[in-house]
């Protein structure tokens, strides 16, 4: 996948439009979040760079609310943990 979409990324497409290829491929959340830092060529430390990048396209908005929900219900449980 790397190798098809690196020369993308090469002639200027832009990223929001490689991630849009790859949610139409029917490529998950967790692979593209796993993809998009080796076309980067950045490292694993990257990994929150690539889901912020993967989550912000249009074409996974479903996904990145879902993401938002669950991380706002987390906050929720932690806040009441911390309360407790």
């Amino acid at each position: 996948m790397t190798d098809e979409l690196r020369p993308l990324l090469a002639t200027g497409t832009e990223m929001s439009a490689i991630q849009s290829m790859l949610s139409t491929r029917g490529i998950g959340v967790m692979d593209s979040i796993v993809v998009t830092p080796e076309l980067l060529g950045a490292g694993a430390g990257d990994l929150g760079l690539a889901k912020t990048l993967v989550l912000a396209t249009p074409a996974r908005n479903a996904e990145g609310e879902q993401h938002q929900a669950l991380v706002d219900e987390l906050i929720v449980a932690l806040d009441g943990v911390d309360q407790a």
